[in-house]
């Protein structure tokens, strides 16, 4: 007997019940940890809502006939992620709308690379690889990791910042402060470090503008590679943060003419030697 032109097709089965669970569950996950980068608040209900978008568009999108797998998340994913973001953020910009999708997409690469790490490497998980409980558990692995570092980063973040309290003409002035790691500004003489606060505050402490206490600070920055700041010495200041408060004597500090905050977050500029 001869057998001509037998050809065998094999073809994935997918379950679009399993399909949608999957991405409810892992969608669930990404939207936490997008809302929470964003510093947006919200509820259970608007995070289900945005996890169920995202579950019924991908599965819509999959039933779709005659188009290659990669066309359709590249193209028919968009849409959805948008309205995702929009559900469950209700961000207010088009800007805030593209960032938000932007670490939406972002979180899910980190995701997808941290259990496909995983199933690789320990070969417990390659006998049950298409498990659904298993790539949920790794999924909320992946969460709970993602949770962590972002939560140290905005503490960080916030420990980046202080508040700084200066002997004004009226009286003392309080300002908040951005603690500089990479501020390496010293005065030439006697190689102090050197503070940096707004002119609009300077204009306050006039009572330190003398000859004897007037200082030329030099630096160098991006955009420009020589230029002078004005500077005085005053008597002492105060730095009041979470780590404590502390208190220096014969700072000096240079004048900036403008904002040293392009959005005004904080007046002052202060090198690691002057903070808490």
């Amino acid at each position: 007997m001869e057998v001509k032109d037998c050809k065998v097709q094999i073809q994935d089965t997918v379950y679009i019940d399993s399909a949608f669970l999957l991405n409810l569950v892992m969608d669930l996950y990404l939207l936490r940890l997008t809302v929470k980068v964003l510093g947006k608040t919200a509820t259970y209900l608007r995070i289900l809502l945005g996890s169920l978008t995202g579950a019924l568009g991908y599965c819509m999108i999959l039933c779709i006939p005659e188009v290659p797998y990669g066309c359709k998340v590249l193209f028919g994913m968009l849409p959805v992620g948008i309205l995702m973001i929009k559900i469950t953020c209700q961000t207010s910009g088009i800007a805030e709308l593209i960032r938000g999708l932007g670490y939406l997409y972002f979180f899910s690469f980190l995701m997808g690379g941290f259990i496909i790490f995983l199933r690789e490497r320990l070969p417990v998980f390659r006998a049950y690889e298409n498990s659904f409980f298993l790539i949920a558990l790794l999924g909320y692995a992946g969460y709970a990791i993602g949770q962590r570092v972002l939560l140290a980063y905005q503490r960080n973040k916030q420990n980046c910042f202080c508040r700084v309290i200066l002997a004004g003409d009226n009286g003392p002035i309080e300002v908040a402060a951005l603690i500089d790691t990479g501020n390496g500004l010293v005065e030439p003489v006697s190689s102090k470090p050197v503070a940096v606060l707004d002119e609009e505050i300077w204009e306050n402490m006039r009572q330190w503008i003398k000859p004897e206490k007037y200082k030329v600070i030099p630096y160098h920055s991006l955009g420009k590679k020589h230029g002078i700041l004005e500077g005085y010495e005053i008597d002492a200041m105060e730095v009041k943060g979470k780590a404590g408060e502390k208190r220096y004597e014969k700072v000096i500090i240079a004048v900036f003419k403008g904002n040293v905050s392009g959005k005004g977050n904080y007046k002052m500029i202060l090198p690691l030697e002057l903070s808490i």
